[in-house]
């Protein structure tokens, strides 16, 4: 898996864009399901506090009528004498409880208008009056059943005319809406074990403070309706992650499958396809990259072919050269066979010298013609001998030619390679500007967060600027890699240039060894023609002497004995010069 993510452009950009796009929809998530949440507490809580203000109001009602109507007095409304109830049946109460002057009043008066608020609405636990010391006399019949005997049922059961000077039940009893809100919430766990919301309304008879009407908001199903909500939002999300991350990996694959076919194509060029080109199918920035590259592989391929091309031509200038040097060297060996065969002749005319004078002429008078062939044949021998030296110092003068040229080329490739570089140091640092613009485009989006309304739009422009930060740097991110992709194929190019320089280096030592090899044979065909002419002075005297064989045997023997020495030497001569010519056959034909 690493390594798939490691070699794919695509999920070097799929993979990382669809993170960032989950930790988006995640924290959108978490703060729609937050504010959600707190609008339906708020909703709740004031539909609450509402409640307990129209029952504080009815309880001061109700009092100030009792008093208005002579019920009951100030003082009797007012009553703090709590009497212990030792009578009757709450006498037997595990929880001690009291009366009042007021009870038979408020019993009679309140007890079904409490109860109207628990039979309207299910999230109402109790809604009870209290006054300032926490003395509630008046339950809801729902907590007003009779006594079991079972101290844990009746403490549920029944919890009227009891005293709840808990911390809670004391805030509120004593909050007289001084602070300007009209209510007091309270988040407190009952004695039931279950956490509620407690909302007082204070509630004052005659403009003072009596006590105060309390509502028991469960908050228990407003808990459900938020977990509901939550689990739906997740699943919306969910599925909006993966529709939104299938659209990212289609449109990735299609923008990165272009560069895919430029890979492609670079590989086969370095395999050697040197003929392979991109097919062009757009004009945006692939697009060029990839006429570039024709436009680039195109000249290599030239310029390697027509040194290939020049190189071929100076091998076959070579090879027609020694070929000439090998029919001249034939000829000359023939020759030196038959100065050879003349000079035994010459040699035996001498022993019978003195009868067969006319013999020793007429020998004479062929060696003679065999000298002037023998010349003739050297300077031949000679010329093509010089001719093919000309020709080897033209392949040496090709060879230096091409060397420079393929480095020439390598150089251009380690300079394209060094401009690759300098574009990958130019793209890290568009790379670090586009850090720098989403950590300035999230610093953007946190300060219109803490400017409320106002910062509304300048939030909306820190937001397009973070997105145009994160679409730059995954430009940077494919720009990176196109840049290793021509890197590797630019090396791949510069060995196949090494390459061909080592093979040039070669052609040039074994021409330079055809070059010593001609210097050799130049040599002995001097020495040949050297041979020959003296054969051509000796013939002649010998010819002019014939007609004095008389007197001259003596000269005669030693002239026939030099011109046998010098046979002998041109016949080895020739045969080195042969086996020189079929070596440097050998060298031409194992390089092609």
């Amino acid at each position: 898996m690493l390594g798939w993510y490691q070699n794919h452009l695509s999920s070097k950009i799929v993979v990382p864009l669809i993170v960032v796009l989950a930790l988006i929809m995640g924290g959108f998530s978490s703060l729609f399901v937050s504010q959600r949440s707190e609008a339906i507490k708020a909703m709740m809580l004031t539909k609450a506090r509402s409640l307990a203000l129209v029952g504080g109001k009815a309880m001061e009602r109700i009092l100030e009528d009792a008093i208005d109507g002579g019920v009951l007095s100030r003082e009797q409304i007012f009553d703090a004498d709590y009497r212990k109830i030792t009578t009757g049946p709450l006498a037997g109460a595990s929880i001690p409880k009291y009366r009042t002057a007021y009870d038979e009043y408020l019993d009679e008066k309140i007890l079904t208008f409490q109860d109207t608020f628990l039979e309207e609405d299910k999230m109402v636990e109790f809604a009870v009056l209290v006054d300032r010391n926490g003395y509630l006399p008046t339950h809801n019949t729902r907590y007003s059943s009779p006594l079991t005997g079972d101290p844990l049922r009746d403490t549920v059961g029944n919890r009227t005319k009891r005293i709840f000077n808990d911390p809670t039940g004391l805030a509120a009893a004593r909050y007289d809406g001084s602070d300007g809100k009209q209510a007091l919430r309270q988040i407190y766990q009952r004695d039931t074990g279950e956490t509620m919301w407690d909302i007082t309304a204070p509630v004052y008879v005659k403009g003072e403070h009596w006590g105060g009407f309390r509502i028991g908001f469960s908050i228990k199903d407003t808990e459900e309706t938020i977990a509901t909500m939550r689990q739906s939002v997740l699943i919306s999300m969910l599925l909006m992650l993966v529709a939104a991350s299938v659209t990212i990996y289609v449109v990735v694959y299609r923008v990165t499958r272009p560069l895919k076919r430029v890979t492609e194509v670079a590989n086969r060029i370095a395999d050697g396809q040197l003929d392979e080109t991109i097919e062009i199918k757009s004009d945006d920035e692939i697009g060029k990259l990839g006429q570039a590259f024709n436009k680039m592989t195109q000249v290599i391929v030239k310029s390697l072919k027509d040194e290939i091309e020049m190189s071929q031509r100076l091998l076959d200038s070579v090879k027609e050269a020694i070929q000439q040097l090998s029919t001249s060297s034939n000829e000359i060996m023939a020759i030196s066979a038959q100065q050879s065969s003349g000079a035994n002749q010459q040699a035996s005319a001498v022993q019978e010298a003195t009868t067969t004078s006319e013999e020793i002429a007429v020998t004479a008078k062929q060696v003679a013609e065999n000298a002037l062939s023998v010349e003739t044949l050297a300077e031949k021998a000679n010329a093509a001998s010089n001719e093919g030296m000309r020709g080897v110092e033209d392949a040496i003068g090709g060879m230096t030619l091409l060397k420079e040229r393929v480095q020439s080329i390598s150089s251009a490739m380690l300079g394209l390679g060094e401009n690759s570089k300098e574009i990958g140091g130019i793209v890290d640092i568009i790379d670090e500007i586009s850090d720098q613009t989403n950590l300035l485009a999230l610093n953007a989006a946190i300060e219109a967060a803490g400017a409320g309304e106002a910062g509304k739009r300048f939030s909306v422009v820190a937001t397009e600027v973070q997105r145009l930060a994160e679409r730059t740097a995954a430009a940077t991110r494919q720009i990176n890699q196109l840049i290793e992709e021509i890197q590797k194929a630019t090396h791949k190019t510069i060995m196949l240039t090494e390459e061909g320089t080592k093979g040039v280096d070669h052609a040039s030592t074994l021409v330079t060894k055809i070059s010593e090899g001609l210097q050799h044979i130049i040599h002995m065909v001097g020495q040949t023609t050297r041979a020959a002419k003296e054969i051509k002075v000796s013939t002649q005297q010998q010819t002019s002497a014939s007609e004095q064989m008389a007197e001259t045997i003596a000269e005669v023997r030693d002239v026939a004995a030099q011109v046998a020495d010098s046979a002998g030497e041109t016949a080895q001569a020739i045969a080195e010069l042969n086996d020189l010519a079929e070596r440097l056959r050998a060298l031409v034909e194992e390089r092609d």
